[in-house]
């Protein structure tokens, strides 16, 4: 008991890592997470929604006809309407700044040339000057429905008697057919019988979640694991405890199992904070269940462990601080960038997966997939066997790091000379 006290004054010491590693690299990972939740909400309506334009009218025809008013409104069913100074310095920033994505300029003397040409008087059409942001598809979306308020007053110009022609008359036609047909037309988003794999975005948005977990894991665990078994492993700790009664068995065994606690509320805050996630993004709980979220959990507890078994050998092998930091770093990322939780697995490069599957944060992605039926399960669906194969490999690598671990902490003690030097010299 004595020495899970010790291990617990060492961790609370060295609260830093603890605070850098799982506080804000997981706070990262979440934010990453938290978008992807969001896009999933949006990605479950039931009707297509497009994106909506930023646009400025210009009017330097004084209103003549209602032109520009109605030019307004017609754009503002599917827009949104700002307003700019009619000056070229605010011009130029609003396009350059991507404040706006279409401007509408009707010029001087429209109404008039537009009233000439709806009477076929002149065959040449004028034209609104308009201008599109460079990075805005929406604005030429924008700059269509221009064109197609134009021809649509022609039209219904045309069509009404020549004694009550007017041009003001026929853009107001053509604004309440506009606003008639927004109300009674929509675009459904319908999903094919062959798309459905039986995944709900709930189980999508946990799993998702839940496999960011391995980066923060795999750093913050072996570096804790690190420091509680380096310390009791410093040469004039390690004389003291050989002097004591305790066995050595016994003191590692305490060591690790306060690593392992602590290690076990990480796991739970994780998955306690993933649904904290879904509910503050609005994502249904649908599909997940005890079954699923428990397995999950028990494949991320798995990982936990071997991450405390990798600190352990890191301890046992005479590391510094500083090398532990370093390699730590480094096989996270390596883990993270080959575990198919940074990129989706077709897009990977075989060279990339061959990697992955060497390392234990593949088969934690993996067994995940086969919890939800999803990922690199989703053509074999739901398989607990392939879960408990997958979760299996990653207890091997804890227990691959464990007895090396073993072996070379039990070279260092039976070969001092190799890990300090000389404490006395024969005199000659």
């Amino acid at each position: 008991m004595n020495t899970c006290k010790a291990a617990l004054r060492i961790l609370k010491a060295r609260k830093l890592y603890v605070i850098i590693y799982l506080v804000l690299i997981g706070t990262m990972m979440f934010s990453i997470s938290w978008q992807i939740m969001r896009g999933s909400t949006a990605a479950g309506a039931t009707t297509y929604e497009p994106e909506s334009a930023r646009i400025a009218v210009i009017d330097r025809d004084d209103d003549a006809e209602h032109v520009a008013q109605s030019l307004r409104s017609y754009l503002a069913l599917d827009g949104e309407m700002v307003t700019i100074d009619d000056d070229s310095i605010s011009l130029q920033q609003a396009v350059a700044s991507n404040y706006v994505d279409l401007i509408a300029i009707v010029p001087q003397g429209f109404a008039e040339r537009y009233l000439q040409y709806a009477d076929n008087a002149t065959a040449t059409q004028p034209t609104i000057d308009t201008v599109v942001s460079y990075a805005s598809g929406a604005g030429s979306l924008a700059q269509l429905k221009v064109n197609e308020f134009l021809s649509l007053t022609r039209t219904a110009y045309l069509g009404m008697p020549q004694a009550q022609r007017t041009l003001d008359a026929a853009m107001v036609t053509t604004l309440d057919a506009a606003t008639a047909d927004m109300k009674q037309s929509h675009i459904a988003v319908v999903s094919s019988d062959s798309e459905d794999d039986g995944t709900t975005p709930g189980s999508s948005a946990f799993a998702g979640t839940l496999k960011t977990g391995l980066y923060p894991l795999l750093l913050v665990m072996p570096v804790c694991t690190f420091l509680v078994v380096s310390t009791f492993n410093d040469n004039e700790i390690r004389r003291r405890l050989y002097s004591s009664p305790a066995r050595l068995v016994s003191l590692e065994a305490q060591q690790m199992l306060t690593c392992g606690t602590f290690g076990l509320l990480v796991c739970a805050a994780y998955t306690a904070v993933t649904f904290l996630l879904m509910a503050l993004a609005g994502v249904s709980f649908t599909g997940l269940n005890a079954v699923n979220v428990g397995l999950s959990f028990v494949s991320l507890m798995v990982y936990t462990l071997m991450a405390i078994a990798c600190g352990f050998l890191l301890g046992s092998s005479g590391f510094n601080e500083m090398a532990t930091n370093g390699f730590v770093n480094v096989f996270a990322l390596l883990v993270m960038f080959t575990s198919g939780m940074a990129f989706p697995v077709d897009m990977m490069p075989d060279p990339m997966i061959i990697i992955g599957k060497l390392l234990p944060g593949w088969w934690l992605c993996s067994s995940i997939d086969h919890v939800f039926g999803l990922g690199t399960a989703s053509s074999s669906g739901v398989d607990y066997g392939a879960w408990a194969s997958s979760t299996g490999l990653v207890a091997m690598f804890a227990v691959a790091f464990i007895c090396l671990g073993l072996a070379l902490g039990r070279i260092r003690r039976a070969r001092p000379t190799l890990v300090s030097p000389a404490t006395t010299q024969l005199a000659k």
